[in-house]
């Protein structure tokens, strides 16, 4: 006898990053937004001891010095964050997203890696709110499939 397939959605949608890569993901996923959430936290949690790096490079007198210090630090800073964007997302995708900038360096404001992040903690906040509203009436339509039969199945007992 020969297997049936069950075809089923899993909620996985693929993405394009800028043209430059292509990543998939659940965005309603508990354990994807938890992944997605934890780089925010260990990033804050960074903050602190980043302005103090960069408080000691500045109070270095000689002005090469500092400078090639600063460049290293943002090296350094680079390469973290880009090990966190490919821990979520997959191995590269970093490298093809931001190919010959820093992580670090700014648009619109505010790093790309927080750009990129943030766009993508959106599409999870819309896909939610999205998916909720299928939701509820969804599993009325089977609440009240089953009570009809709960219904129809009790009255033959009696």
């Amino acid at each position: 006898m020969a297997a049936k397939t069950l075809t089923f959605d899993t909620g996985i949608v693929t993405y394009d990053l800028n043209g430059a890569a292509t990543v998939r993901f659940n965005p309603t996923d508990a354990a994807f937004v938890e992944r997605l959430y934890k780089v925010f936290a260990d990033l804050e949690a960074e903050q602190v001891k980043w302005q103090t790096d960069v408080e000691e490079i500045n109070d270095v007198e000689e002005f090469g010095e500092r400078s090639t210090k600063m460049f290293d630090y943002a090296n350094q800073r680079d390469t973290e964050m880009r090990g966190l964007i490919d821990g979520l997302l997959g191995e590269g995708v970093s490298d093809a997203v931001f190919p010959d900038i820093n992580c670090y360096a700014l648009a619109d404001g505010l790093p790309v890696w927080v750009n990129l992040l943030f766009a993508i903690a959106e599409e999870v906040n819309a896909a939610y709110t999205a998916e909720q509203k299928k939701t509820d009436p969804r599993v009325k339509s089977y609440s009240d499939k089953y009570e009809a039969l709960l219904q129809k199945y009790q009255n033959r007992k009696k």
